[in-house]
C-alpha cells in the first residue's frame, strides 16, 4: 500500500488500514449541500405547531362531538345511496 493511499485511508476511515488487512472500500459520501435553513438555531421565534401539538389543546369532547357528526354524514351518504 502505498504512502499516499495509506494516509487517504486514515482520513476516511479514522484510522490506517494495513496492507495485509482487508478493507471494504467506499468512498465517501459526498456533503454537496447542507439542508438546514442558514439562521437554524439562531431563529428566536418558534415554529408552526405540528398538527398532533394542536389535537393536544382540544378538548376531550370535540372528540366526540366530531365522531358523530362524522357518523351522521356517512349514514346520510349510505342511506341516499341505499334509496336509489
Amino acid at each position: 500500500m502505498t504512502p499516499a493511499r495509506r494516509q487517504y485511508a486514515h482520513q476516511a476511515y479514522g484510522r490506517t488500514a494495513d496492507a495485509f488487512e482487508t478493507v471494504a472500500w467506499r468512498p465517501p459520501v459526498a456533503h454537496r449541500f447542507d439542508p438546514r435553513p442558514a439562521n437554524d438555531g439562531y431563529s428566536s421565534e418558534r415554529g408552526e405547531p405540528t398538527l398532533r401539538e394542536m389535537a393536544e389543546g382540544l378538548p376531550a369532547w370535540f372528540t366526540i362531538v366530531a365522531g358523530g357528526a362524522v357518523a351522521a354524514l356517512l349514514g346520510a351518504l349510505l342511506g341516499g345511496a341505499l334509496q336509489v
